[in-house]
């Protein structure tokens, strides 16, 4: 009884038009942002205030999503189903998100440079020779290091031992 009711509502979700789903949410984001707006200074004595970008912005993003809505109503409809990655893609994406938490996890505990050379090992190991893989994530890592260290002065995390 149970299995048919799952079922039923697995087919029922894999049957809603996506695009029409995720058009009302962003209706719903654009408008909340935009009355949320109108508690920040549109104008100072100096020029523009902090409301007047998130006002034009979320006014721009109500137009977008109504057309949207619209689209994906009258011309581009395209069901959940239909956009539901299949095994291989899924597991990419649960790796990705899995080692961004360890990343956060890590980031205090080691050091920029080896959680975030543990991140992009995760993300190319996949894709390339292990030690492509970690040749990749080692340059990359500290690529990005020496670009906001060195080049932009800006603090990153290090460990217990300075580095």
């Amino acid at each position: 009884m149970n299995n048919l009711k799952a079922k039923g509502l697995t087919h029922w979700v894999k049957r809603q038009n996506a695009g029409l789903w995720f058009g009302i949410g962003f209706l719903l984001y654009s408008i909340m942002f935009f009355v949320m707006s109108f508690g920040l200074e549109y104008q100072t004595k100096y020029g523009p205030g902090p409301g007047m970008y998130p006002r034009w912005l979320s006014a721009i993003s109500i137009v977008v999503a109504a057309v949207y809505v619209w689209q994906s109503c009258a011309k581009n409809i395209f069901r959940a189903g239909e956009c539901f990655p299949c095994a291989k893609e899924l597991l990419n994406v649960a790796a990705i998100f899995v080692s961004c938490l360890v990343f956060m996890f890590l980031l205090d505990i080691v050091g920029f440079n080896i959680a975030g050379s543990l991140l992009l090992f995760v993300v190319f190991v996949r894709q390339f020779k292990l030690w492509q893989a970690v040749a990749l994530s080692v340059v990359i890592t500290y690529i990005c290091f020496f670009i906001f260290k060195i080049c932009f002065t800006i603090p990153l995390p290090v460990n217990a031992l300075g580095f």
